[in-house]
């Protein structure tokens, strides 16, 4: 795809940049201009590609020259693949923001359906945009859309305009009202979906995958921005994420599956997995999962003495928060600053209400031991608590005063400490801090999309029966930009769920890798999948298209090309590149790169069912180079004398028994469990056998046992399934359900 010239300065950017410089500094400032010119670039260019040039660029007019009529074209999506709290929205503002130099008039902006949330957004766009687009949201046109649409019209055509809405029925449906009457078409449009894997997506997929339910409907936020994008036809769709499992995994054709991918850079202050998830890191300390179980199980208890069960994981958790935030809230410039503490290990309410009884039980009771208000024991075993929870906080705070001083300013402290629940009982549909310290309990409230304010500690111990990575990575709000709080930062949580959080972590820096080296070829891009993992919910997915390579399975292609006109050219390819390879029984180590190369010399067509498919097959190689496997075994057999092997061609397929025998692939199993070993069979290919008398090679690739599953969408139409047990296309999606 050819490059368009665009413009990489305007108004609007400059304003932009020149705020952020102001609040993060040059580098960040900088990294953000580098993200946005690249993001814009791949949208003039796709533009140009599937509308026509001349609308968009440097030289665009920002006026419809060639309506496009029909269903929404293939490659118009694209993802900006972030990392959890790192600052996705300044990414879309500042690339807004420099699109709107580039002659994009129309700009949509879909957020959470959570109220505040939206809000927030709406004002962060409001308030950053300046020397460029109006900027309207969902509030403003709800009760005239059509009158709203005649009014921006003007805009639309001059300056351009912002539409900010909720990802709800009702505000999507005027949103489509507006965008109607406003003749929103008449201009390139550039559309954002903030968490786009989240609401986003067909939620029947799989429903409608089963042959006989092929009259189900597709669910509605779906069907409405699908609408919305046939409504203003020349448009790009960019999906934000950082977890694009679901999205990676769509049908080739389907208008969700990115075409293009930009990385968006984090900044150098940014707090993230690599801090927390590291063998044997400082900010994260083990507590027994049974302690959670107690926990749980106090809840609905008759308690008429509130004497409520404090399990030794909670109890340092909460000193050490008590602790830092002493030594901080010292040493702030700012006296109003902040500092959170975090209890998330259920979605369910009777938890946050016992958890809320426990914490604010122990509160009371350190509170008045360190004022003497109780016995002499009390206090001593208070100051005990607290100097483990200094020691603990030592081991990275080189700074951390000694105990007694900050038990003085703790002892002022504590007495208006009141744990917060946030989930849907509370009538605060967001959280509210005091200066100091704040106490936040909660489940999904405090999930995706949702920055805790000045956030120290977390105590983790959600544990749903099966966990769904996309989910689980969205509960990392210990992630950010809090370096200044760093020394003091710890996170809690049970061994087991540390070693998901790990598994998720080094899957995710694994397919950026992946993306980042060849971002042609997002379509096949392999999703990493832990083990004892699911990538994503299963009813956004059509469960006939997923392939899976499985650790330590041997996989082979079912439909080997092998007439002499298909294979010639690749088996004298081969010839030369194997030639040194001569004896059946020798195993030689050589680079994964020559792996993929030899792989690359035995075409094959893809079967459906099966999990080989070429390409797919030489990016799971790819992906375990960025594991760090970067050699694998070769094993080359030509039968006796060498002259070839005598396997009888199935001239039916798919192709039903392995290529190799049984002990051409257990022995290298056995041996080398820890890197993938390709075994090449040179048949004879003699027309006796079913072939057309021309020698070939045929490959069987063994899988090494690996952490990571690898997952693949197939389907570049829509299959239908065959009817199933519910339980073998849902998975358990229990805790996705809000607050119950």
């Amino acid at each position: 795809m050819s490059k368009i010239p665009i413009e990489n300065d305007g108004s609007c950017i400059k304003k932009f940049i020149d705020r952020i410089k102001s609040k993060l500094g040059n580098t960040e400032a900088e990294q953000l201009k580098q993200a946005a010119v690249e993001i814009v670039q791949n949208c003039v260019d796709v533009y140009s590609t599937t509308f026509g040039s001349g609308d968009v660029g440097a030289t665009g007019t920002g006026i419809v020259s060639n309506h496009h009529k029909g269903k929404i074209p293939n490659g118009t999506t694209g993802l900006i693949y972030g990392k959890v709290q790192s600052g996705k929205t300044n990414t879309t503002i500042a690339t807004l923001a420099l699109a709107e130099a580039n002659k994009f008039r129309c700009f949509i902006v879909l957020t959470s359906d959570n109220t505040w949330l939206g809000k927030q957004t709406a004002e962060r766009f409001t308030n950053q945009i300046k020397g460029g687009p109006v900027v309207r949201n969902w509030e403003q046109w709800k009760t005239d859309p059509l009158d709203f649409g005649n009014q921006l019209h003007h805009y639309i055509n001059d300056t351009g305009v912002v539409l900010v809405s909720t990802k709800n029925v009702r505000h999507l449906e005027n949103l489509l009202k507006v965008l109607k009457s406003a003749k929103a078409s008449s201009v390139p449009t550039l559309i954002f979906d903030d968490e786009a894997d989240n609401a986003s997506l067909n939620t029947n997929e799989a429903k409608k995958a089963k042959k006989e339910n092929n009259t189900v409907p597709d669910s509605k936020i779906f069907e409405l921005i699908a609408k919305i994008r046939k409504q203003v036809a020349n448009h790009i769709y960019l999906q934000i994420t950082a977890t694009p499992q679901s999205l990676l995994l769509q049908n080739l054709d389907h208008p969700c599956k990115p075409a293009f991918c930009v990385l968006s850079k984090i900044g150098n202050t940014y707090i993230g997995g690599d801090i927390f998830f590291k063998k044997n890191s400082k900010h994260c300390c083990i507590i027994k999962a049974e302690e959670l179980d107690k926990l749980k199980k106090q809840g609905g208890k008759i308690n008429p003495g509130d004497n409520w069960d404090m399990p030794p994981g909670l109890k340092l958790a909460l000193c050490c928060f008590f602790v830092g935030s002493i030594y901080k809230m010292n040493s702030a410039t700012d006296i109003d600053a902040k500092y959170s503490f975090l209890a998330h290990i259920d979605h369910k309410r009777i938890t946050h209400s016992t958890l809320e009884n426990v914490i604010g039980s122990f509160v009371v009771e350190l509170d008045k031991a360190l004022r003497s208000k109780s016995s002499v024991t009390k206090r001593e075993d208070a100051l005990k608590w607290l100097s483990q929870a200094h020691a603990e906080l030592s081991k990275t705070a080189s700074n951390l005063p000694p105990l007694n001083e900050l038990v003085v300013e703790l002892e002022y402290e504590l007495r208006n400490t009141i744990p917060k629940v946030i989930d849907a009982t509370n009538p605060d549909k967001e959280p509210k801090y005091s200066p100091g310290i704040n106490i936040l309990i909660g489940g999904n409230r405090l999930g995706r999309g949702v920055t805790i304010e000045g956030l120290m500690i977390t105590y983790y111990g959600r544990d749903a029966k099966q966990k769904t990575m996309d989910t689980v990575h969205q509960h990392a709000r210990m992630f950010g930009y809090r370096q200044e709080l760093l020394d003091v930062t710890r996170l809690f949580l049970p061994e087991h769920i540390l070693e998901d959080f790990r598994a998720i972590h080094e899957s995710d820096e694994g397919m950026r890798q992946v993306i980042d080296e060849d971002t042609g070829k997002i379509k096949l891009t392999p999703v990493w999948v832990g083990r004892k993992l699911k990538p994503t919910r299963a009813n956004v997915l059509n469960p006939a298209a997923i392939g899976v390579f499985t650790p330590g399975s041997s996989i082979y292609p079912r439909d080997p090309l092998w007439t002499a006109s298909e294979v010639k050219k690749h088996t004298e390819a081969l010839d030369k590149l194997l030639s040194t390879f001569k004896v059946d029984d020798e195993y030689h180590e050589v680079e994964i790169d020559y792996l993929i190369e030899i792989i690359s010399e035995m075409p094959s067509r893809f079967c459906s069912g099966y999990p080989w498919e070429d390409e797919r097959v030489k990016q799971a190689l790819q992906a375990m180079k960025v594991e760090g496997i970067h050699k694998g075994i070769l094993n080359v057999r030509r039968g006796k004398n060498g002259n070839g092997l005598d396997l009888s061609n199935q001239t039916n397929r798919p192709w039903v028994s392995n290529f190799a025998q049984s002990q051409w692939v257990s022995k290298p199993r056995q041996k080398y469990t820890d890197v993938p070993v390709l075994v090449v069979m040179y048949e004879k290919g003699e027309k006796q056998k079913s072939w057309d008398d021309q020698p070939l090679y045929l490959p069987t690739l063994i899988l090494p046992k690996n952490k990571f599953v690898f997952m693949f969408n197939y389907s570049e139409e829509s299959e239908e399934v065959e009817e199933q047990k519910e339980d073998e296309l849902e998975w358990d999606d229990s805790e996705e359900i809000d607050e119950n």
